[in-house]
C-alpha cells in the first residue's frame, strides 16, 4: 500500500535531521514572555533559512520542564512589528510555530504519531486549501537555544482560523465588525467547572469564568457576547441528541472517539485538550441548503496527544508498565457532546462502521508499528537520540526519555497490539469483517488507489 511505501522510505533514508538554532536575550522562565531574537532552520540538504523571531514558553505542565522548555515561535518582519509567513520544511506557509520539547514523553515522539494518524484517516467534513487537514502538522529537528543543545524538538504548525478555514471577521459599511468564524480551545485552566453555568448578570464576571475553562482561539479580540455566544448555548442548553445531531458533525465526533479510543489517549477525553470551531456563526442551521447549513456546524479537533499509546501526563508510565483504561470504560467522564450520543444507535452504528474502515488503514497494528519505527530509525539513524541522551545525561537533571529507545518501542507496540485487539472485542470485530464496499486495498477509504485496483480487475477479467 501507498502510506506503507512512504513510510518505509522515510525510515530507510532518513539518516539526518534539520538544525534550528533560536537566539534570545531573556532568561527562560516559566512565565517568560515573548522576547524578540532570530531563528535559522538548516535543513537536510544544507539549504538555510535565517529570520526574526519572537519566542516564550508555552504548555501547561511543559511550563515546570525548564531543562527542556516548549516554546512558542513567531516569525516577524525585520523591524518585529508585524507578522511574517514561512514556509518551513515544506509545511504550510504561516507565522505562528509550536516548537514542542516532548519533555514528559520518554519516546519524544507520542504527539507527533498520534497527528499524523488523526490526518490520514480523518479529515475536515469540508474543503480547505490544505486538503481538509483537522490536526496539526510536524518535523522533528534538532533544537540550538542561545548556542545550547537541547536535544529533539518536533516544529510544528498550530491549530489556527487558516487551516480550518474559518471566515474572518468582516468589517461593515458603517464601521462596525460582523463576527463569522469562531475557534474554541479547550482545558486551559478550571476544568471541573468548565461546563458550569455563569449565573451572573455581569457578562464581565461570565467571561472570566469562561476563560478559567476556555481560551478564544479566534476572533481574539473580539471577546465579547455575541462570540462566547454558540460555545454557551451548545454546552448550557443543547443536551439532547437532536440538537447535538443538528449541530454537530456525527462523523467526526466518531472519529474522535475512535482516536482517544484506540490510542488510550486518556487526557483528551474528558473536557480538555480539543478545539470547537464553527466556520461563520452568521449562517442559518435551519437553512435548507446543506451547504449554508453545515456551516454553522461545529467541528471538534483534537490538541495535545502526548498521553496516547500508553503515556501519560508525566511521563512515569514506561518500561512495559503503560497506563490502563480499558475501552469498555471508555463513556466514563466523556466530553461534550459525545456524552450525550452513547446511548443513541444511530452515532453507535457510526462508530462501529467507521472502526471497520480505519481498523485496516490509519489504526491498523501495521500502520501504527510503521509509524513508530520510521520516526525511531531517523532519530537512531541521524544520530540525534545519542546526542540528546549523552547531553541530558551530563546534567544534574533530565527529561522524561528511555536510553534503550528500540526496545521502548517494541513495547509500545505490544501494547498497541494488545489495544487493537480489545477495540476488535469491544466492537466484536474480526478479520473475517468486510471493508466498505470498494476498499480494495483495505486502507479503510474509498481512494483513486481503489479505482485502479477496480480498473485493472475488469481489464484482467477481460482477457480470460
Amino acid at each position: 500500500m501507498l502510506w506503507l511505501f512512504v513510510i518505509a522510505s522515510l525510515s530507510v533514508s532518513a539518516q539526518k535531521m534539520p538544525v534550528l538554532r533560536i537566539a534570545f536575550p531573556d532568561v527562560i522562565t516559566e512565565d517568560m514572555d515573548y522576547s524578540n531574537g532570530t531563528m535559522q532552520l538548516t535543513d537536510t540538504d544544507g539549504a538555510v533559512v535565517q529570520l526574526p523571531a519572537r519566542f516564550r514558553t508555552r504548555g501547561a505542565t511543559a511550563r515546570s520542564y525548564l531543562m527542556k522548555p516548549s516554546l512558542n515561535m513567531k516569525l516577524r518582519t525585520a523591524d518585529y512589528a508585524d507578522e511574517a509567513d514561512s514556509a518551513l520544511l515544506g509545511m504550510r506557509s504561516c507565522s505562528s510555530w509550536i516548537l514542542d520539547a516532548m519533555a514528559i514523553d520518554r519516546i519524544c515522539m507520542r504527539n507527533r504519531v498520534a497527528f499524523d494518524i488523526w490526518n490520514d484517516f480523518s479529515r475536515l467534513p469540508y474543503a480547505t486549501d490544505f486538503n481538509g487537514r483537522n490536526g496539526t502538522e510536524g518535523r522533528f529537528v534538532e533544537l540550538y537555544i542561545n548556542e545550547t543543545y537541547y536535544g529533539i524538538y518536533c516544529l510544528s504548525d498550530r491549530i489556527n482560523r487558516k487551516l480550518l478555514n474559518l471566515k474572518k471577521v468582516k468589517e461593515q459599511a458603517d464601521g462596525s465588525f460582523l463576527l463569522r468564524g469562531v475557534l474554541y480551545k479547550s482545558g486551559t485552566q478550571d476544568i471541573v467547572n468548565q461546563n458550569e453555568p455563569c449565573y451572573s448578570e455581569d457578562y464581565t464576571a461570565c467571561v472570566v469564568a469562561w476563560h478559567d475553562a476556555w481560551e478564544l482561539g479566534y476572533p481574539e479580540e473580539y471577546a465579547n457576547e455575541a462570540v462566547w455566544a454558540p460555545l454557551q448555548e451548545a454546552i448550557l442548553q443543547g443536551t439532547s441528541v437532536e440538537y447535538v445531531k443538528k449541530y454537530f458533525f456525527l462523523e467526526n465526533l466518531a472519529d474522535y472517539q475512535l482516536h482517544v479510543m484506540a490510542l488510550g489517549i486518556a487526557d483528551n477525553w474528558g473536557n480538555k485538550n480539543h478545539y470547537f470551531s464553527v466556520r461563520n456563526i452568521q449562517k442559518n442551521i435551519d437553512d435548507p441548503d446543506p451547504t449554508e447549513s453545515d456551516r454553522r456546524r461545529f467541528v471538534i479537533t483534537p490538541w495535545d496527544l502526548d498521553t496516547s499509546l500508553g503515556g501519560s501526563y508525566n511521563g512515569s508510565f514506561y518500561d512495559g508498565n503503560y497506563t490502563d483504561w480499558p475501552v469498555a470504560t471508555i463513556s466514563n467522564n466523556a466530553l461534550y457532546p459525545i456524552s450525550i450520543l452513547l446511548g443513541d444507535s444511530e452515532y453507535l452504528h457510526i462508530l462501529k462502521q467507521r472502526w471497520i474502515e480505519v481498523r485496516q488503514g490509519a489504526l491498523s497494528v501495521s500502520s501504527v508499528k510503521a509509524r513508530l519505527e520510521a520516526y525511531r530509525d531517523l532519530f537512531l539513524q541521524s544520530g540525534a537520540w545519542q546526542r540528546m541522551t549523552a547531553h541530558f545525561d551530563a546534567q544534574s537533571y533530565r527529561p522524561c526519555y528511555v536510553n534503550d529507545l528500540a526496545r521502548e518501542i517494541s513495547l509500545v507496540e505490544e501494547w498497541y497490539e494488545a489495544r487493537f485487539q480489545e477495540m476488535d472485542d469491544y466492537f466484536g470485530i474480526t478479520d473475517d469483517t468486510p471493508s466498505p464496499a470498494g476498499d480494495l486495498d483495505g486502507d479503510g477509504k474509498i481512494t483513486i488507489a481503489d479505482i485502479i485496483l477496480l480498473t485493472k480487475a475488469y481489464l484482467n477479467m477481460g482477457r480470460k
